[in-house]
């Protein structure tokens, strides 16, 4: 994007060409501000040069120019909170040498006016295009603000994708919780071929302990593909279905169907379902990945940090219980490259092998001076399983899944 500014600017004040009055340049401000909200680190997918840092300042700068064109007041504050939160980092690689931040200055206050800021509304966006999926709540106060993003896309995990269909990151309260784990050290460095760009680092699933294709052959990379089935916003409720069976099937063929739906409650709390079928017994690793360790229970988990946190339960699983363990650490990468760097732990749920599996599992964010509880009850006497949940002012929420009917 900030290539196609800089030649939209020239052609705009040379020629009077305004690429700017395209739909897409009118619109595309919403994907940083969805998907990669100012104050998140390890929150969003791909390469992402600044992970483990806030968005990059050139980032704000775009953000800042798209306001100018636009007039959209929550792209200005978008750029007001990512420069007052960055400092420090003007010589980071991401942020100096790619960019010349003092021409893009003297560009934006030459040919464009300052827009004021105004607070973002949130809210859900879908990116059809790329099968992204942001929601933000209270993006403009930290005490409140929950951001999940959510990706099946179509491009696989060709260039600088990853083998990440059907994953979700999740930050809450000023805090990254369910994370985009490693580090960007180098393209084609171990972190980057044998652990960034593999399914097993990122919060998805493992089946037969095998992810999607994430190697260097690009027409399978781009076959190992997922897609957005749904995306809306229901009254009390965003729901989310993504179908990630041909990425699956990129390394499983025994694979049949592989989906996750998404319930994001009240603004509250999450239950995800995922669904897997295939044509013999299967195990599934549910994977979920924090900057720390976690404390496990039988059927539940819950992960603390600095300032936030956030529990999990598994509310049902037709296949049985799961075992549930950890690992801090990046399996096969060289401890070279993050030597003096932060390391991840990744919670398994390991789950027994099955023709089918369908699996309820509750997330609930809370601040850690303000610990929450959600609770669940399961009605499954009959084709159906019911699914109940109840929050502290007795608002309920049903999720229903079908069982499989045996003759």
């Amino acid at each position: 994007m900030a290539y196609l500014i800089d030649a939209a600017n020239r052609l705009r004040s040379f020629t009077g060409l305004d690429l700017y009055q395209r739909p897409f340049l009118q619109n595309t401000g919403d994907f940083p501000l969805y998907c990669n909200a100012p104050n998140t680190r390890r929150a969003s997918f791909g390469d992402d040069s600044a992970l483990g840092d806030l968005p990059a300042i050139k980032t704000a700068l775009n953000m800042r120019q798209l306001a100018g064109v636009t007039g959209n007041g929550a792209y200005q504050w978008y750029c007001d909170q990512n420069l007052a939160q960055n400092p420090g980092t003007e010589m980071a690689f991401y942020n100096w040498g790619w960019w010349d931040t003092r021409f893009d200055e003297l560009v934006f206050q030459t040919d464009y006016p300052q827009v004021e800021a105004t607070a973002p509304t949130g809210g859900m966006r879908h990116f059809r295009g790329i099968g992204w999926v942001g929601v933000q709540h209270a993006m403009d106060d930290p005490d409140g603000h929950i951001q999940f993003v959510f990706k099946s896309s179509p491009y696989g995990s060709i260039s600088h994708s990853h083998g990440d269909q059907n994953a979700f990151c999740l930050s809450a309260f000023g805090e990254d919780l369910a994370i985009q784990s490693g580090h960007y050290v180098a393209f084609n460095s171990t972190m980057h071929r044998n652990w960034r760009r593999q399914t097993r680092s990122k919060n998805a699933i493992l089946i037969n302990g095998r992810g999607q294709y994430a190697e260097k052959d690009k027409a399978r990379a781009m076959a190992a593909s997922g897609r957005i089935l749904t995306a809306e916003e229901r009254g009390d409720h965003v729901y989310i279905h993504g179908d990630a069976t041909a990425a699956y099937q990129s390394l499983s063929p025994e694979v049949t169907h592989a989906g996750r739906e998404v319930y994001f409650v009240r603004n509250e709390y999450f239950v995800i379902v995922d669904s897997v079928d295939a044509s013999a017994p299967v195990t599934v690793d549910w994977l979920l990945h924090a900057n720390a360790p976690f404390e496990l229970g039988k059927t539940s988990f819950r992960y603390s940090g600095e300032r936030a946190g956030f529990y999990g339960q598994v509310v049902w699983s037709e296949a049985g219980k799961p075992t549930f363990s950890q690992e801090t650490g990046f399996a096969d990468v060289d401890p070279a490259d993050y030597e003096g760097l932060p390391v991840s732990t990744c919670l398994k749920a390991a789950y027994p092998a099955a023709t089918r599996h369908r699996i309820a599992t509750l997330l609930v964010p809370y601040r850690l001076d303000a610990p929450k509880r959600i609770f669940n009850f399961i009605d499954d006497q009959g084709y159906d399983a019911d699914l109940y949940f109840t929050d502290a002012d007795e608002n309920s929420f049903r999720v229903v899944l079908k069982k499989f009917a045996k003759t």
